[in-house]
């Protein structure tokens, strides 16, 4: 038996629009053989969807449809210009024309309703499940089980960095109640290299990697020398500074300042350096091709636009400062 599905239309305007063509889009994943329906040519924006469609491995027909519309000439050109306009997508023999519902027409005094031209893409389809059938229907098997696979992957990754933040957000805290109670005159990354060797041993735990504290210990370091050697040490304090006297309404000035700007500058400089190493972790223990420069760049760029360090400073100045 053959389950013909109606999907909604793509590219319909606002929200509405966009949740209908994601329908359209999970339902033709689903499907082993795709009916694309235009009433025109095609635009670059319609080509886009079914080519990603067909990168899946998805058989489709090209149908014009509404053909009475056009004149016998009009028609060819269209139906020559669909047949360019999408191979090698899809063959030529496979864009069809159709007119499932003609309009009606007046001869007279008397309104004579043409019946529907569809004998040509019923016949294709036809064929096609004939000959094709038992492929599609194997191929599109294939495909479901490896999306299948692709969301367990998707899941499982979800619950390993939520439970990789949790430990990024209580070795933040560690460091920054360790720094403020300890304060340095300069901010020592040796010292903070220390205690994130620990949490670099839980991270890899949580991915999968085994390494003892003396291997955390190494990688931790490794990545302070580079925090350093970024300019992101003094960053940190530029920035903390301007958001405890904002956030926190108190002076930056003399020690009394002291403990509490190097320890907010510890705590995201630890979130940093946690992040990094989620995405060493996640690439099976590689910087990738930019190293671990560009990784740790990109996590100070993501941290700024979350606004997440006025929020940190403004919990911390409650939290285990006193400042407020």
């Amino acid at each position: 038996p053959v389950q013909i599905v109606d999907c909604p239309g793509i590219l319909e305007i606002g929200p509405a629009g966009a949740m209908r063509e994601e329908e359209a889009q999970a339902q033709a994943q689903a499907a082993e053989l795709l009916l694309v329906v235009v009433d025109g040519d095609l635009r670059q924006s319609e080509v886009d969807p079914l080519r990603r469609l067909i990168a899946l491995g998805k058989r489709a027909l090209l149908v014009l449809n509404k053909i009475d519309r056009y004149t016998s000439e009009e028609r060819q050109l269209l139906l020559q210009r669909l047949r360019e306009r999408v191979y090698p997508l899809i063959q030529p023999e496979d864009v069809l024309l159709a007119a499932a519902d003609p309009a009606p027409v007046r001869l007279g005094s008397q309104t004579w309703q043409p019946e529907p031209e569809v004998a040509a893409v019923r016949d294709r389809v036809q064929a096609v499940l004939y000959a094709e059938g038992g492929s599609l229907a194997l191929d599109n098997a294939l495909l479901q089980s490896q999306q299948l696979g692709e969301e367990a992957k998707r899941i499982i990754q979800a619950q390993l960095r939520r439970q990789a933040e949790e430990v990024i957000d209580r070795f933040q805290w560690i460091v920054t109640g360790v720094v403020f109670v300890n304060p340095i005159p300069a901010l020592d990354l040796l010292a903070i290299a220390a205690i994130n060797a620990q949490m670099v041993v839980e991270l890899g735990s949580l991915y999968g990697c085994q390494m003892n504290l003396q291997q955390g210990r190494e990688l931790a370091l490794s990545l302070a020398k580079t925090l350093a050697g970024l300019g992101l040490v003094e960053g940190a304090i530029q920035l903390t500074t301007g958001l405890l006297a904002t956030v926190a309404e108190v002076s930056v000035v003399g020690f009394l300042a002291t403990a509490p700007i190097q320890a907010a500058s510890a705590g995201y400089l630890t979130r940093i350096a946690g992040k990094s190493f989620i995405e060493y972790f996640q690439r099976n223990q590689s910087w990738g091709e930019g190293g671990m420069q560009a990784v740790v760049r990109a996590q100070v760029e993501s941290t700024q636009k979350a606004g997440w360090l006025k929020e940190f400073v403004r919990q911390a100045s409650e939290r285990v400062f006193r400042l407020r």
